[in-house]
């Protein structure tokens, strides 16, 4: 089995070699030691390579920022930690835009133009791709660009490098399940991160063979312009901002949201055609992060019986935000295309599933959405760092040294640290401002502690960046001595190794994001606080509480608001105050949240969770479930000395007038007259309707009734026991009934059942069949969105909204039933139904006679679950063709088996 993981960039690239370069070999490129040395093939763990392209901050002439222009000469091959930001973190966008990189010689653009973004441009008009800087996004072309096409292609060496850009994490979590041996064979599948219009055929074709064949590679080759209008008009100006709560401040133009969106499409077309010229059965494919939001669809369409997983590494935001989104219901459908869909967090599935619900007018669940006959999963395991990378990489020489001459030049300050872009997710221009009222406020500490915030990259909004460097000069012109400097800002990235000696000295780490995925580098932080390699330990986390780690570390004193300067500022101020040993006590509880959520426990749960999804999937598609043997099933009943039979009347009794025919009367009473026979009703009805259909039934039958909530047994007909506490059910039941009620009055047609523990709008009766579905959408979405703590669950079908109790179903009753059958416990269980609400059922039944973790049967029971439905199942077994439920409960009736008579739903 082959795992695919598609991602928008490979983790290799190509490095062109210019006319007068001689004995280029395709095949080889640098590899690095621990301390950023050597040279070879890559072997194994793959080098994420930075950018040595600096811009020291404006006006730096201290020490205190010059310290590390170093990184300047260094250089640019060094081994990346779990969770490098450098260029960037997995949740956040690429650092290096796509063909600007000074390292690699490598083409120029051939993108042409594109629409204007702004409506307020002249209609029509177009934009030059070397221009294209619209909302912050990064343009793949710059002055930086070295050779021409010419002299690029005048010859055919080239090597295979490290690319910089990627998902770090992801890498991480890939090798270490290599390492580990659950991952056999893998093969990326990715775009170059570089122009490839001026490529030859036949250079496209080595290339692809090369990182096919040697690097476990498919390249995805795209036109420069639809790679340009996916990447940086789509996926850059439109996706990430609204991801990440940032919404566009003027109005795009048409014709650009037309265009950018066709372009995403393209690119993850092109995806689908890679991956499903290579699929074969049994192999897995592993889509990952916003660029490819569509792709799971196209593949489904392509491969139907394929095993398909997404993994979001951004935040996902609320449905307010994510339905302002021109394409938001193909958003939604292409990710519905996986079997399962994950999310960094709870927040985020919650967040997924509102949206489904509220604009796709789908059936969801706490785990996950029905699309017409396939369930989707939905799950969250969060993304973790890889220790034992990181722990090489904090051995090695290049780490030492800079904790030695950071420690030494800092010697006697407090440090505060933080790393983030410079970007409006990452927060800079906020934390500043915290850091300023901080220095305001607490006089005690102006001479002695100093923030060293890095800003990773260079920024692509110009006013971000001019806001960010006023606020940083007015701090130091304010609070600097002419021995001290309280802020150290540097716009430029720094290496891998700096960054770790950062954390490892760091008193205080700043994790203050406004939105961020995960955040890994507050993970990285805590690890090297161990106080192994430095003498700062048990230093103190900052972390915004909109992050994706602060859901982890749920608990931790310094989780804050970033938007909220005050609480900030005195956070700095207990994190410098605090005590060693609530430090010590700190430190320990957020290690010991984090322990458990490694790269390697990240990826093995992923694999688990989609190999589970896609066989419950395939397992339960009723096209794919055998018919029953009737004739088996006739075996095991004649066998057995005690039976226990659940009959969903829905599935028994024909829809109208909702009563048993003669004929089904009779063929109950037959069954019912064995006294090896327990046979009960089950239905979603109240006890007071069921106990008017009961006037037809043999009265040896016991009736379940609002599915779960009641039960009546033959020994006392009169009485119904209830399993739920009815008294509590009136404390939501009657704000429910307000919100139902609001949609009823605006659905014409539309009627309110009340039973004694659940509500329901029906609307199969509605004048409009449209409006009243897109109702029942906002009124699940309301109830969903406003229950609170509330034990209660919206249940959606095709035509009618229903509010039940959590904590009771249709199996806690069967449990109950066979709890008291203790004397002579059931050898034969039989459980039929169509309704959705049977599955719970289904589920229990098909437990009873799974082995014991000895291999023996835990109940020398015989199981049959069988369903009347046309809906994804549990159930083993569908009903043969040609024959009714009661048909078969027929073929049971000696006496009616061997005259050959046939019970129908309703009489002739």
């Amino acid at each position: 089995m082959t795992v695919f993981f598609a991602a928008l960039f490979l983790p290799y690239t190509i490095d062109f070699k210019t006319t007068g370069q001689k004995n280029g070999h395709r095949k080889s490129s640098p590899s690095y030691a621990v301390d950023g040395s050597g040279s070879g093939p890559i072997v194994g763990r793959l080098p994420r390579l930075r950018s040595t392209s600096l811009e020291l901050t404006p006006g730096a002439t201290t020490e205190d920022e010059k310290i590390f222009k170093a990184y300047a000469s260094q250089s640019a091959g060094e081994i990346p930690g779990a969770d490098d930001p450098n260029g960037p973190g997995p949740s956040e966008p690429r650092a290096v835009p796509w063909g600007r990189s000074r390292k690699f010689n490598q083409p120029r653009s051939k993108a042409t133009t594109h629409p204007e973004p702004s409506i307020l441009s002249r209609p029509g008009s177009r934009r030059e791709s070397k221009d294209s800087f619209m909302n912050g996004a990064p343009s793949r072309l710059g002055s930086d660009q070295q050779g021409s096409p010419r002299t690029l292609f005048s010859a055919v060496d080239w090597v295979v490098k490290a690319a910089e850009q990627g998902h770090g994490g992801l890498q991480n979590a890939v090798h270490a399940a290599e390492d580990a041996g659950i991952l056999q064979n893998k093969m990326w599948v990715g775009t170059l991160g570089m122009p490839t219009d001026s490529l030859t055929e036949r250079t496209r074709d080595l290339i692809n063979d090369t990182l096919r064949d040697d690097y476990d590679s498919l390249t995805v080759f795209v036109g420069d312009s639809e790679f340009e209008g996916h990447y940086a008009h789509f996926c850059r100006s439109v996706l990430w901002p609204a991801l990440h709560y940032q919404m566009q401040e003027s109005p795009r133009h048409t014709e650009y949201d037309d265009y950018s969106w066709k372009q995403y499409l393209k690119v993850n077309k092109a995806f689908a055609d890679t991956i499903a010229s290579h699929w074969k059965p049994g192999d897995c494919i592993w889509v990952h992060d916003y660029h490819l939001l569509a792709l799971p669809a196209l593949l489904r369409k392509r491969l139907p019986q394929a095993e398909i997983g997404f993994f979001l590494h951004t935040a996902f935001p609320s449905s307010e935000i994510f339905r302002c989104l021109n394409p938001r219901e193909a958003l939604l459908d292409g990710l519905l295309g996986a079997d399962l869909i994950e999310f960094q967090t709870e927040e985020y599935c919650h967040h997924f599933l509102h949206s489904c619900s509220r604009l796709r007018r789908l059936e969801v669940s706490v785990d996950g959405v029905q699309v017409d006959d396939r369930f989707v999963h939905v799950k969250n395991h969060p993304l973790g760092i890889d220790y034992k990378s990181l722990n090489l990489l904090r051995q090695s020489a290049e780490v030492r040294d800079w904790i030695s001459n950071i420690s030494e030049r800092y010697q006697g300050k407090h440090l505060v640290v933080a790393r983030d872009r410079l970007d409006a997710p990452g927060g800079i221009k906020q934390k500043l401002l915290a850091y300023e009222l901080f220095l305001g406020s607490y006089p005690k500490w102006r001479e002695n502690v100093v923030l060293i915030q890095v800003a990773s990259s260079g920024s692509d909004l110009p006013e971000l960046a001019a806001q960010v460097s006023k606020i940083a000069m007015r701090i130091n012109s304010i609070y600097s001595t002419l021995t001290h400097q309280p802020l150290v800002l540097l716009q430029q990235d720094i290496s891998y190794s700096q960054f770790l000696a950062l954390l490892s000295v760091a008193e205080v780490f700043m994790a203050t994001n406004l939105r961020e995925g995960m955040n890994l580098t507050s993970h990285d932080f805590i690890h090297c606080q161990d106080g192994e390699l430095a003498t700062q330990q048990y230093g103190s986390l900052i972390l915004s509480e909109f992050t994706g780690s602060a859901r982890i570390f749920h608990g931790h004193p310094l989780l804050v608001n970033p938007w909220d300067y005050k609480q900030c500022a005195d956070a700095i101020n207990t994190a410098l105050e605090m005590p060693t040993d609530q430090k010590k006590r700190n430190w320990e509880f957020l290690l010991e949240r984090k322990s458990p959520h490694t790269a390697l426990a990240w990826y093995s749960s992923l694999q688990s969770a989609l190999k589970e999804a896609h066989s419950m999937e395939k397992s339960h598609d009723t096209h794919t479930i055998s018919p029953l043997d009737t004739d088996a099933l006739r075996e095991s009943y004649s066998a057995a000395k005690t039976r226990l039979f659940f009959l969903e009347d829905g599935a028994t009794f024909s829809p109208a007038p909702f009563l048993p025919s003669p004929s089904a009367t009779d063929t109950l009473q037959a069954l019912a007259r064995d006294p090896r026979n327990t046979i009960y009703l089950t239905s979603n009805r109240s006890p007071d309707q069921l106990n008017i259909l009961s006037q037809s039934l043999p009265a040896q039958i016991g009736l379940i009734a609002e599915n779960g909530c009641f039960i009546r047994t033959k020994s006392d007909p009169d009485k119904w026991e209830a399993l739920v506490d009815v008294d509590g059910t009136r404390d939501w039941r009657a704000g429910i009934r307000k919100v139902i009620e609001y949609f009823h009055e605006r659905t014409e047609g539309s009627v309110i059942e009340e039973r004694r523990c659940s509500l329901t709008f029906r609307y199969d009766a509605a004048l409009d069949a449209d409006t009243a579905a897109h109702q029942a959408s906002e009124l699940a979405d309301q109830i969903n969105g406003a229950r609170g703590s509330e034990a209660i669950r919206v249940v959606r079908d095709a035509t009618a909204v229903s509010v039940e109790p959590i904590h009771v179903s249709k199996a806690t009753a069967a449990l109950k039933i066979m709890d008291r059958m203790t004397e002579k416990s059931p050898d034969f269980v039989f459980v039929s139904g169509g309704a959705r609400s049977d599955e719970a059922l289904f589920r229990w039944a098909n437990r009873l006679d799974l082995p014991s973790p000895s291999g023996s049967f835990s109940l020398a029971v015989a199981v049959t679950t069988l369903t009347a439905g046309t809906h994804p199942t549990e159930a083993r077994a569908r009903l043969p063709t040609g024959l009714s439920l009661l048909d078969l409960l027929g073929l049971l009736v000696p006496d009616k088996a061997a005259r050959g008579e046939s019970s129908m739903l309703t009489d002739e």
